[in-house]
Parts: C-alpha cells; structure tokens; sequence
C-alpha cells in the first residue's frame, strides 16, 4: 500500500511538473504572439515612414533639380531674346557707282540718313558722300550696358547706344572718311523723344573715360565702351540698313526695295 501511494505521489507530482511546463510554454507562446501582433503593425509603420522620408527626400532633391533648370531655362530664353532684340538707327541708299578716271576706282555716291523704330527717316537730313570703293565702312562709338538692366528694361539702361562718327571706304583711311556726329553731339536715331537723356549725354562727354576705366564704368552699369565699324560691298540702287542690338551688336546688309521710304 505505501508503495502504491509513493507512486501516486511521482505520477501526480511528474504530472503538475509537466502541466506547469506546458503551463509556461502556452504562456511563453501566447506572450510571443502577442508581441509580435503588437510589434509587427509598428515594424511595417516605421517601415512605410521610412519609404515615405525616401520618397520625400527624392521629390525635395527633383524640386530643386526643376529649379535650377527653371532658372537655366529663364536665362536662356532671355538670352535668347537679347539676341533678337534690335532698332533700326541707320540706313544709306546707294544712289551711283563710277570709276575714277586717275585711279580705275570705283566712286560711289550714297546718301546717309538716320532711322526709327519703323524705319521711317528721323528728319529731312539726307547727307551725301562720295567715297571711294565700293566696300562702306560705318564708324560708331558703342556704349554697351549690363543684361540686367536690360532685362529689367531699365529706363536709362535698356539698350546699348551708339554714336556716328565717320563714314569712309576701303581706300580710305579712317582719319579721311566723312564726319557724321561730333562728340558731345545729340543723336537721335535711339533716343526718347528725339532727345538725348542728361544720363546719354554724360556717357558721351566722357566716353574714352569710360572706354579706359572699368570701374568708372562699372559704376553707370556700363560693361564695354569701344569703337566699332561694320562694313559691307554694296550695289548701285541698293539700300542699305545698320541695326543695333540691346546688347551692343550692330548687324548691316541690305533691305527689299518695299522697306525704303
């Protein structure tokens, strides 16, 4: 009889043992899958946050991108339209064309005349020159200014301005061609009104100062100050147009007979 009880007390005490172990391994279970249905929602959060951070930071790096090339953009299509830009200042009319009986030189006679915006003659001063060759060369004081200004269609400083000086041929030498304005002059082909601005007028009285001394002329927005002389051959019966650009460049070719007035 004791023995019997002796084994009824191994098996009951091996069976709580076994039932406290699957006790804590169920506990141990259930605990593991209740944090993994708490953690695994938090896990897949972070990791949408994460892609949603990357996504942003790419849409924050293509913004910029887009800026930058917004701004390239803005710079070339204003460049672009610098380029185009132009007034009419200037036209001559090839009236004739003889040799010279000495020399077997062509003489060409030509009328000089200055223009507006619509190519029609500022005033009835027509000026003829006789010159010899038949290659015109058209001498300018230019004053050209910084794009900015243009861009921004400053009132003094929207558009390079020029001045006439002399007009000669190929066989001249620049000293003996004709004298068209005198320094300190008024020219009217790019100014408002048909005046010259207190601002213009101060660029001509100190041009070569302005031409030698960067700083001086840094500080009007002036970012070149020179001669120039565009050439061309031209024809009897021919006119003959010279542009110049907001930004400074002067363009000189002919023009259809329906333009000449």
């Amino acid at each position: 009889m004791g023995r019997i009880n002796e084994t009824i007390r191994t098996v009951n005490s091996t069976f709580r043992t076994l039932l406290f172990a699957v006790l804590v391994v169920g506990a141990g279970i259930a605990g593991w899958q209740g944090y993994s249905l708490y953690n695994e929602p938090q896990q897949k959060l972070a990791e949408k946050q994460r892609e949603l951070d990357s996504l942003h930071n790419d849409f924050t790096q293509l913004a910029k991108q887009l800026d930058v090339k917004e701004k390239q953009l803005v710079r070339a299509r204003t460049s672009l339209r610098l380029l185009k830009l132009s007034h009419r200042v200037a036209r001559f009319q090839v009236l004739d064309q003889v040799a010279n009986e000495e020399t077997g030189r062509l003489v060409t006679t030509l009328e000089f005349f200055e223009v507006n915006n619509e190519g029609a003659p500022i005033d009835e001063r027509r000026r003829r020159f006789k010159i010899e060759g038949d290659r015109i060369y058209v001498e300018c004081l230019v004053a050209k200014f910084d794009d900015k200004y243009i861009e921004k269609a400053d009132l003094d400083r929207s558009t390079a301005i020029c001045l006439f000086q002399r007009i000669f041929g190929e066989y001249q030498q620049p000293q003996e061609g004709y004298q068209l304005d005198e320094m300190g002059s008024s020219p009217t082909s790019y100014a408002r009104g048909g005046q010259v601005s207190e601002f213009e007028q101060k660029i001509w009285d100190d041009f070569w100062e302005f031409a030698s001394d960067r700083k001086k002329a840094a500080e009007l927005g002036i970012r070149a100050a020179h001669a120039d002389a565009p050439s061309t051959r031209v024809k009897k019966g021919v006119t003959y147009e010279l542009e110049l650009r907001s930004t400074g460049e002067f363009t000189l070719g002919p023009i259809a007979n329906d333009q000449v007035r």
